[in-house]
């Protein structure tokens, strides 16, 4: 059975709903996901697009994980480490997938790439590893 580490924080009344997807990888619960091209669940890789949920549970890749969707949801995801409290979040393409970073900007805080989440909390300042996943809190767009 898979175990929740309290990666829901507070839907807030929001209109979020909690599914099961068959996992398409490894899956860490907190960490960003999206629908594969065979409807499965996978990490999140593209930070020029929105994210499908979040996982609520661990999952090893061909079983079931529960997904959190919907906006409005205060969640703890997995955040890289130099992530501080108010700053926009997006998917790290270049680093790990699921892993939320800082937004990226054009040099006048205009964000260049999809913003997903805002950090309400600091990041952890030990690194992110799969032995040890580091949660952040954050309000899912």
């Amino acid at each position: 059975m898979a175990q929740v580490k309290g990666i829901l924080v507070n839907d807030g009344g929001a209109p979020a709903r909690i599914l099961n997807f068959v996992a398409a990888a490894d899956i860490t619960a907190g960490e960003a996901l999206k629908m594969d091209t065979a409807g499965k669940a996978a990490l999140a890789t593209d930070n020029n697009a929105p994210i499908a949920g979040v996982a609520l549970t661990d999952a090893d890749s061909g079983y079931m994980c529960s997904m959190v969707t919907g906006s409005g949801v205060v969640l703890y995801m997995v955040c890289k480490n130099d992530v501080t409290r108010g700053q926009s979040l997006m998917v790290d393409e270049s680093g790990t997938a699921g892993m939320l970073v800082l937004c990226a900007e054009d040099g006048v805080g205009n964000l260049t790439n999809i913003a997903v989440a805002v950090a309400l909390e600091n990041a952890p300042s030990t690194a992110h590893s799969a032995a040890t996943p580091q949660l952040t809190k954050v309000l899912v767009f």
